[in-house]
């Protein structure tokens, strides 16, 4: 009897709303565009925040870091901790009993590959042989890393994703067992992953770590060796706890900078987190769900204005609903259905948002696709099964939002008064109160959204609009990175690299040419520095600046003028003389020397590269 109820609700809703074809096509846009909205939001939320991995029991799966306490959140990594050392993330494996495994790896980082005399140069992963097992995928070819692969001077081996497999290896079924050569040195292929898989972001072949880059002792000053110090991940064992797993580490991390005073001294404490979290950041975290709050109240207003579109709807009813109910309507037969009515109105908001959000979804996509830095791979923006429960969800609450006061305060009219010509009805008073409040308070929201989203836009033009000193427009970058297999030492990847920026100068479409360490030109290194004529009792009081390892001709190559001193030339080498260049901020700080500032680095130092670290090529045209 209810689902027959039901069912002629909605017939008669349907029917009368088809009548009123201006107000169900107005109701349904503005819903519509609050339902896509909130959808779309919450697809990007769902893949970026809630759903996280593929992998069997990813909550399982956590980051470590080392803590400093009394240093800064970006010194710790905004709380995600740091490892110094390969021999720090060792250490902790062989003592800690929270984790089943554990593996390090270094992520983003150029892989150079030789196949058939063709050179490569790809996004890869440098990692520990217990990576695959922790997230519990294998090769679909081949086999997984061993112990054996990962030590020192072992024969090289790498696993090849599916993409460049099908790409740059024509497929090859019998690819197990070919030699190429990785950064210089023969190889051989052990293995395939299987499609779309590029963990830990947006990798596209692995090889063993500590194979490319062997263990550093503590305490190594050389500049770049800390680089090589890996990120670490593991399992959490059955039955232990995020709480239990962190206390554990706390105490290892004391033990550790106990143990090992000269290098772990401020490094006391130590951060365990779900490994999601690791990967996208506290406040992008927020950022994320704070836009999604911003669209729910998209929602929340377009649910205002159909709610004032219902009044005025329900004023011209007035006399149906009265007739209705002098003839043996109740009051809860009215209201639900009227509540119907505003569910079909919904219902068709819904189809019409979900349909929006494909839409925003595909361009959301293509946008993502196009900028320069790829999306971790298992960001997948779909329309799934939470992300519809979500839309039924709010669905149901727009509706609720839009049709529940109208329809209570519509069904309690005095039927007499309402016959009559001309009557209002004895709730007029009410609805006109009610109507004046939602404008008030839909103006507010809009009001509040408006600069809340003029705010977020600006903050976002301003991030995109950085000064970085020069004209960027005019500099183009390539990435590369020169290995020791091909340039065994410091000074055969010098000497490339001055030929390299010899044959950009002598090309007429280029104005000048220069190297640089700065990531795309856009992030640079950070560390420690110390001033002469400062004390330092602890290694904590010494200063942090950003620095760059550039070449001759950087700044000219830029467009900058040196104020003071002069450029650095191909003669300026740590062996011969150390010299520096500094911005003017520094020397105002340290030395009283009042210049107009040249450039935002901290520092530029022409220092020897560390091994397998790539460098940018900048040249400004003409």
């Amino acid at each position: 009897m209810i689902l027959d109820s039901f069912r002629q609700d909605v017939r008669v809703g349907l029917r009368v709303l088809f009548k009123d074809k201006i107000f169900c096509f107005l109701a349904v846009l503005v819903l519509g565009l609050g339902i896509g909205g909130a959808t779309t939001q919450f697809t990007i939320v769902n893949a970026i925040v809630l759903r996280g991995f593929s992998f069997p029991h990813p909550e399982q799966l956590m980051s470590v870091g080392l803590i400093d306490p009394k240093a800064s959140d970006q010194n710790n990594n905004f709380g995600l901790g740091n490892i110094p050392t390969a021999q720090d993330y060792e250490d902790l494996k062989a003592a800690q009993k929270s984790f089943s495994m554990m593996a390090g790896y270094l992520s983003g980082s150029t892989i150079n590959v030789t196949y058939k005399n063709n050179p490569q140069r790809y996004t890869g992963g440098y990692v520990t042989e217990d990576l695959f097992k922790i997230i519990g995928v294998s090769p679909v070819i081949g086999r997984d890393f061993t112990a054996a692969d990962n030590k020192p001077g072992a024969e090289k081996v790498a696993i090849l994703g599916d993409e460049i497999w099908r790409r740059d290896f024509n497929a090859d079924p019998n690819i197990v067992g070919q030699g190429i050569r990785i950064n210089g040195k023969a190889a051989t292929i052990i293995g395939v992953m299987p499609p779309n898989f590029k963990f830990p972001v947006s990798e596209e072949l692995w090889t063993p770590l500590y194979n490319e880059f062997p263990p550093q002792p503590r305490g190594d000053l050389r500049l770049g060796a800390s680089n090589n110090a890996p990120a670490v991940m593991g399992r959490l064992q059955p039955g232990v706890t995020l709480d239990q797993a962190n206390a554990e580490f706390i105490a290892l991390a004391r033990n550790l900078a106990k143990d090992n005073p000269k290098t772990n001294q401020n490094l006391t404490s130590a951060s365990v987190q779900p490994l999601l979290h690791a990967f996208t950041g506290v406040q992008f975290r927020q950022q994320v769900w704070g836009m999604l709050a911003a669209v729910i109240l998209v929602l929340l207003i377009a649910c205002v204005n159909v709610m004032n579109m219902q009044f005025g709807r329900a004023a011209l009813r007035a006399k149906e609903l009265a007739i209705r109910g002098a003839l043996g309507a109740t009051r809860w037969r009215l209201v639900r259905q009227m509540l119907t009515e505003s569910l079909v109105v919904a219902v068709f908001g819904a189809i019409a948002g979900v349909i929006i959000a494909y839409w925003s979804l595909d361009f959301f996509v293509r946008a993502i696709n196009t900028l320069p830095f790829p999306a971790p791979y298992y960001w997948r923006f779909t329309i799934d099964g939470p992300v519809l429960v979500f839309t039924v969800v709010i669905t149901l609450l727009a509706t609720i939002a839009s049709g529940l006061v109208p329809a209570f305060l519509s069904a309690r009219g005095n039927a007499a008064e309402m016959m009559k010509e001309g009557g209002r009805g004895n709730s007029s008073r009410l609805v006109n109160a009610i109507t004046r409040v939602l404008v008030v308070a839909q103006i507010a929201l809009t009001a509040g959204l408006l600069i809340a989203a003029t705010l977020e836009i600006k903050s976002v033009r301003n991030q995109m609009k950085l000064d970085y000193g020069y004209d960027e427009n005019a500099v183009y970058a390539a990435r590369m990175g020169l290995m020791e297999g091909a340039y065994p030492s410091d000074d055969a990847r010098r000497e490339f690299f001055k030929r390299a920026a010899r044959g950009l100068r002598a090309n007429p479409q280029f104005e000048s040419a220069a190297m640089s360490s700065r990531f795309r030109m856009t992030f640079d290194a950070q560390g420690q520095y110390e001033v002469d004529g400062q004390n330092y009792l602890t290694d904590r009081d010494r200063p942090r600046g950003n620095f760059e390892s550039v070449s001759d001709n950087y700044f000219s190559a830029l467009g900058l003028k040196i104020l003071e001193g002069r450029d650095f030339t191909v003669d300026d080498v740590d062996s011969k003389h150390p010299v520096a260049i500094v911005n003017a901020s520094l020397a105002r700080k340290y030395w009283g020397i009042k210049v107009r500032l040249v450039t935002s680095c901290e520092s530029s130092i022409p220092v020897s590269r560390s091994r397998g670290e790539p460098l940018s090529v900048s040249c400004r045209t003409c």
